[in-house]
């Protein structure tokens, strides 16, 4: 398995990753998600190509990606802790799962963090989605707040 930094030629695969982790979000969130939609996903990957505020990875094995991790770097002048990362996206292809890919894409956020002088790294997570919920408390993350809605 290979580790390495997201490239324009991964773009085919890691839109694979997206649907794959999109139609699990609709799954989980019965319906909350439109489908996903290839043209804007596409704009968003080729533009974190060019952010140099993002951090980007794949994970490879053979000639398959199998695994993505999408962060940004950030600067929130509020917060004592300035300089902070958001988690935007982890996902792993769904036969590739329980093998410690994303425990390893995570790994390589937090070393990359650490490099950037950034002691917080924050991310969403849905509450009904109690595997990548647990697996975020495996790694230490702890809830901070709570996001609410209401259908009117």
């Amino acid at each position: 398995m290979i580790f390495r930094k997201f490239a324009e030629k991964d773009i085919p695969q890691v839109l694979k990753i997206c649907r794959e982790m999109r139609e699990h979000h609709r799954r989980v969130l019965n319906g909350y998600f439109k489908p996903i939609d290839e043209a804007y996903e596409l704009k968003s990957l080729q533009e974190t190509l060019n952010d140099d505020n993002a951090l980007a990875l794949v994970a490879e094995e053979g000639d398959t990606i199998c695994g993505w991790l999408c962060a940004e770097f950030a600067s929130r002048p509020y917060l004592i802790n300035e300089n902070v990362c958001h988690l935007c996206e982890l996902g792993v292809l769904p036969d590739f799962r329980r093998q410690g890919i994303a425990e390893s894409l995570m790994k390589k956020l937090f070393a990359e963090a650490k490099r950037r002088g950034v002691s917080e790294i924050d991310l969403g997570v849905f509450n009904d989605n109690t595997i990548a919920y647990k697996f975020y408390q495996k790694l230490g993350f702890k809830p901070l707040e709570q996001k609410m809605k209401i259908n009117i």
